[in-house]
């Protein structure tokens, strides 16, 4: 039986002159191996280590190589990117490496600190497009843009990363963006060699995209997964890169088309599976943050609830829509924002509410409706993660007896997430508006949560695109189950390379 090993493979670079816009680096450090080492002497390299058994995580491992093979410490460099690992198999077909790579940024004032060990003779500054020149440990070159992207894709995943306003369907389209504009810009051509290769970075790179917001990452990801698949099965049909580049935009575009398709079903089905017939009474909806979904649906549903209130002129009823404002970026205000400059001017019968988060519980008896959008569903028992704040709306909903529905296309169904982080940002935000005072004070602690899980059975049922009465938690889990073995393409990048 072929043994497998666990490796990492980290890459330093720095930014020289000023022609590094994005803090990528435009050099890269590599090593010259030297004769005391057992295998590929006298080859370029980057950091490298066998995994320890004590090791707690590759990256821990990567740190503890950089600082033995350089001096650097971790203070000394900053972590740009993890990789997707990578299998290798060796020249005697005896062992199959599985590489870890990682890649660290380097300021020019820490460069003057690297002392290298025995293992290495010598290093080098290296522009990544010199690489191939080198007579490198094998497939260095793969290994290496595993985590040295695109410059447009390193900027974009920044924009995605900081981001704290956008819905998670504003991150498909940024990703979809930039997606498209790697392929219009053929960055990967300089180190694919046929269709094929362009498939494993292209794929690279919507892995990337993906990560980047795991907990917003599930319309992401079905994007991402839908357009792959379909590139997948262009490959037996040899296409020249460029052909294989037009064919691929051809499918962002049509993803797109699907997209705007799916916002106008469910923008229907809101109204017939909430609304079927026009009453004469007054709404009050209550929902929190922003969701690009949400405020889709109750513009559509402000037309229809004017047109139908003209058509009755007995008709006395109003509608409030009550937001959480949604601390601390406020999204929930903007969302507000937002609403109010659509709607009709001297409309009487519509108003706005901004609310506190925590004041929900005291306007809920008057609320008809909570809605929801939701950044993820699991898909095998229909949980929603979404902003932080909404537990607490669900519990005021559910002591009043109000129904509480989630608002959300299917591609947001996605699996378990006992092993994700719940993502936590600068305690700053929080904190700007308190003063001075807060400040580097030891014994504070300010958390900045964003996430949480609100269970289904707090949920009365689903708005979505593919039914137009509520869904349940068993309906997402059948969806679930028919989707849920597209999420293996990624395997693809941890297939065999074979040794050149």
């Amino acid at each position: 039986m072929m043994k497998q090993r666990k490796v990492v493979t980290s890459f330093l670079t720095f930014s020289e002159g000023a022609d590094d816009p994005t803090g990528q680096g435009n050099r890269v450090l590599l090593f010259k191996r030297s004769n005391k080492v057992n295998t590929y002497k006298q080859h370029w390299a980057g950091i490298s280590g066998g995994m320890e058994i004590n090791d707690n995580s590759p990256l821990e491992r990567a740190l503890i190589e950089i600082q033995e093979e350089t001096t650097l410490s971790s203070s000394d460099i900053k972590l740009i990117r993890i990789g997707k690992p990578l299998n290798i198999r060796d020249e005697n077909n005896s062992i199959i490496w599985k590489v870890y790579p990682f890649l660290f940024h380097i300021k020019s004032d820490n460069i003057l600190k690297i002392k290298i060990d025995w293992e290495h003779e010598t290093f080098k500054w290296v522009n990544p497009k010199e690489l191939s020149s080198y007579n490198t440990v094998p497939n260095l070159l793969e290994t290496f843009y595993r985590v040295y992207l695109p410059n447009n894709v390193h900027l974009g995943l920044i924009d995605m990363f900081t981001d704290r306003s956008s819905g998670a369907q504003q991150l498909v389209n940024k990703a979809l963006d930039i997606f498209s504009e790697t392929i219009e810009n053929k960055s990967c051509h300089e180190y694919s060699q046929c269709s094929k290769d362009l498939y494993i970075n292209y794929l690279n790179i919507g892995w990337h995209l993906c990560e980047i917001r795991p907990n917003m990452k599930a319309s992401t990801l079905y994007a991402i997964i839908s357009i792959m698949q379909q590139c997948k099965k262009s490959l037996d049909q040899n296409l020249s890169m460029d052909s294989f580049d037009n064919q691929v935009l051809n499918i962002i575009k049509t993803m797109k088309i699907f997209s705007n398709d799916s916002e106008q079903k469910i923008n229907t089905n809101f109204i017939t599976a909430l609304f079927p017939k026009f009453v004469n009474q007054s709404l009050h909806i209550m929902t929190m943050s922003y969701s690009s979904t949400i405020f889709s649906v109750l513009i559509n549903f402000i037309e229809n609830y004017n047109q139908k209130a003209l058509k009755n002129l007995e008709c006395s009823r109003t509608l409030t829509i009550t937001i959480l404002e949604s601390r601390p970026l406020n999204e929930g205000a903007i969302l507000g924002q937002k609403l109010l400059s659509m709607l009709p001017q001297q409309d009487e019968n519509i108003i706005i509410q901004i609310i506190t988060d925590s004041s929900c519980n005291f306007f809920m008896p008057t609320v008809t409706h909570v809605l929801l959008g939701a950044d993820r569903i699991l898909g095998h028992n229909g949980t929603v993660i979404n902003k932080i704040g909404s537990v607490p709306l669900a519990l005021a909903a559910k002591h009043h007896g109000k129904p509480l529905y989630i608002v959300s296309r299917t591609d947001k169904i996605l699996g378990e997430y006992d092993n994700e982080k719940i993502e936590e940002n600068d305690s700053s935000e929080v904190t700007k508006i308190y003063g001075d005072q807060w400040k580097d004070n030891k014994n504070l602690l300010v958390r900045n949560v964003y996430f949480e899980k609100l269970e289904s059975d707090l949920i009365t049922g689903y708005v979505t695109e593919v039914n137009s009465k509520l869904i349940m938690p068993k309906d997402i889990q059948n969806l679930w189950n028919e989707r849920k073995s597209l999420e293996s393409i990624f395997d693809d990048l941890e297939e065999e390379i074979q040794y050149p």
